[in-house]
């Protein structure tokens, strides 16, 4: 019954009223089988109002299907140290700011801290420092742990071996609360990644992902979990080719794959998106070209796509829990739905470009541009719809069942989605 709120029947005709849930998957695969392109609407979603974060924690979000949030950043003590600062809330209302202490200012490039947030409340965060400068630079990994109602944990160092260039930091957690932490180590010579067990405060050691002498040099590393614990890591190595390793947060992962070439401009940096039966789709961008591949449950990557014959400064994808994937990138998209193909790449909301694109299992696809202006769609859709409006610079942008978040400019905005 359609009353107000968010639901997508309310927006469709009685011919696609079986879109919602599972339903809409079926009835678009037989569409697509049957040669015909339905011009789908967007969802109807309402954000909050911004509410404004207590501290400088404007870098990374995460939210749990009860509400609860967890946000990161770094800000300039009164010595001109630079330190990590996390807000933490029960409800995405009432916040609270910690100062974990020096840190935060590597790797160069990407988020300091990253953040995750489990189903019971465990939030953890991960980041980058230098220590021993101006003497004896040394760059370590760091973590904190903070149990559900309870404080943030000391931070601990997880490696001493930290490249300071633009490796990044990624951390993933799946829907059992076992997080997973990736980056590249000194010198770009290996990638490395470490696991925290479920309701540990303990991280296991530190494993290697990839190596300079097969792989090459690492750098721009990406990171996708699923709920069940399906993972993708993948990151630009030698000459600029795109690789991804493949695996599960607890189970370890599989030889990193070659996917695509590069062009030896280091510029590439692309991005995963991973559902619960391992489906998975990864999108880059090099001097003369945006690229895409999927892969199947079955782990066999895809021939790379040519999305656009175009160089694109930033690029997301987003995949839902059947399939259904999403390559954003400059101010273009595109579909690859379920059992076809990538289609031709059409324009994004006017005004929108860059941004990030997250979906649940359900199919329920938000996308954000770097004006922190969201928009929430169905898989397939051919209109975005009216957004959220434009929030500020984009931080960081989550999706758990039932409620995405948006951060941006230091404010977080919320939506239930259905």
């Amino acid at each position: 019954m359609c009353q107000g709120g968010h639901h997508a029947a309310c927006s469709l005709t009685p011919a696609f009223t079986r879109w919602i849930g599972r339903g809409a998957l079926a009835l678009l695969a037989g569409l697509v089988a049957a040669g015909v392109s339905p011009a789908l609407p967007a969802l109807a979603g309402t954000w909050s109002a911004p509410v404004q974060l207590p501290g400088s924690c404007g870098s990374a979000v995460a939210v749990n299907q009860a509400g609860a949030m967890a946000a990161g950043g770094t800000f300039t003590a009164a010595d001109g140290t630079t330190h990590v600062q996390m807000c933490t809330s029960p409800d995405g209302k009432t916040w609270q700011a910690t100062d974990l202490g020096p840190g935060g200012t590597e790797p160069h490039g990407g988020q300091h801290p990253v953040v995750a947030l489990s189903p019971d409340g465990h939030a953890v965060a991960v980041w980058g420092s230098a220590v021993g400068c101006p003497a004896a630079c040394e760059y370590i990994v760091q973590a904190a742990v903070r149990p559900p109602g309870g404080g943030w944990g000391a931070p601990v160092t997880l490696s001493t071996e930290l490249y300071f260039g633009g490796g990044g930091i990624v951390l993933g957690m799946d829907g059992a609360g076992n997080a997973i932490a990736a980056w590249v180590g000194s010198y770009a010579d290996a990638s490395h990644y470490a696991v925290l067990s479920a309701g540990s405060s303990s991280w296991g050691t530190a494993q290697t992902l990839s190596t300079g002498n097969v792989q090459g040099a690492a750098h721009n590393l990406s990171l996708a979990v699923s709920s069940d614990g399906n993972a993708v890591v993948a990151f630009a190595g030698g000459g600029d080719g795109i690789w991804a390793a493949s695996g599960t947060v607890t189970g370890g992962f599989s030889a990193p794959v070659h996917v695509a070439a590069g062009d030896y401009s280091k510029d590439s940096a692309p991005k995963a998106a991973v559902d619960d039966a391992g489906q998975a789709s990864l999108i880059w961008s090099q001097t003369t070209r945006t690229e895409a591949a999927t892969r199947s449950p079955s782990g066999t990557w895809s021939a790379a796509t040519v999305l656009a014959s175009a160089s694109s400064s930033s690029v997301a994808a987003a995949v839902d829990g059947a399939g259904n994937a999403i390559a954003v990138f400059g101010s273009s998209y595109s579909w690859h739905l379920a059992g076809g193909s990538w289609q031709t790449a059409a324009a994004l909301p006017s005004g929108s470009s860059g941004g990030l694109a997250v979906a649940d299992p359900a199919g329920t696809f938000v996308y954000a541009d770097s004006g922190g202006n969201a928009f929430t769609f169905a898989a397939g859709a051919t209109s975005f719809g009216v957004g959220s409006g434009s929030r500020g610079s984009l931080g960081d942008l989550k999706i758990v069942p039932g409620r995405a978040v948006m951060l941006a400019a230091n404010t977080v905005s919320t939506e239930t989605v259905n």
